[in-house]
């Protein structure tokens, strides 16, 4: 993922999504639009990202995405599978 606390970095995310959409022109409120949101998923965005590109919270793009009924799996609310969630995958022991 990009790091978009950059200015330069959330432009050049967001010609990157335009780009693989083969969109005219980049819409913050797009995440809106179901036929949009579905297709930047598929081609592989990640919520993070589409955040970032979109300057919403993370929060926001998986509200969009249940408002939309579009299927994403979702970090857990709290406690330690939320730990667990956001762990660095050599954090957690297990199959290799």
């Amino acid at each position: 993922m990009t790091d978009c606390t950059d200015p330069a970095a959330t432009n050049q995310l967001r010609r990157e999504i335009a780009s693989t959409l083969r969109l005219d022109e980049f819409d913050t409120e797009a995440y809106h639009d179901r036929p949009y949101l579905r297709a930047a998923l598929e081609a592989g965005f990640d919520v993070a990202e589409l955040a970032s590109a979109h300057d919403v919270s993370k929060k926001t793009i998986y509200r969009a995405i249940d408002h939309h009924g579009l299927t994403q799996e979702q970090p857990p609310r709290n406690g330690t599978a939320r730990w667990l969630w956001n762990a660095p995958p050599d954090a957690v022991p297990g199959d290799d």
